[in-house]
């Protein structure tokens, strides 16, 4: 099943996590455009919601949030809520020597806002090899 060109279509369920609705409506688009499936979430009851719809393949957490709440802190309290969490990579217009710390601690890969489509379907490209090489 290999097709080659920016229009194969990644199989994938990607849950989005953002405050920003605007943002939101336009990771759906560009996602929708690939055939992957989109969730989106506002916050962490949002983002709970849409995980025990079935499984989600990648998180993309946005690192500044509502509330005072990070992305890190969202995704600890993501996990205490639903359990064992898929691959998650971190958006931020956040440079800092310490997020980058932080998020390769934890195992976080990093897009910089704004986001190129290029790079984002890179990583979930890279995702879908990965899952095919596990022989899923």
């Amino acid at each position: 099943m290999q097709r080659g060109g920016s229009d194969q279509q990644l199989p994938l369920t990607v849950l989005c996590l953002d405050n920003d609705d605007a943002i939101l409506d336009g990771m759906r688009a560009l996602l929708g455009r690939w055939g992957v499936d989109c969730r989106v979430a506002t916050d962490v009851a949002q983002a709970a919601a849409a995980m025990e719809r079935g499984p989600v393949d990648l998180i993309l957490a946005d690192y500044h949030l509502a509330d005072g709440l990070d992305g890190v802190q969202a995704l600890q309290q993501l996990r205490a809520a639903v359990g064992e969490l898929p691959p998650v990579a971190m958006i931020t217009a956040d440079g800092s020597s310490e997020l980058k710390a932080r998020a390769r601690a934890l195992g976080y890969p990093l897009l910089h806002k704004p986001v190129r489509p290029a790079a984002l379907r890179a990583l979930l490209t890279a995702l879908v090899r990965k899952q095919g090489n596990a022989g899923s």
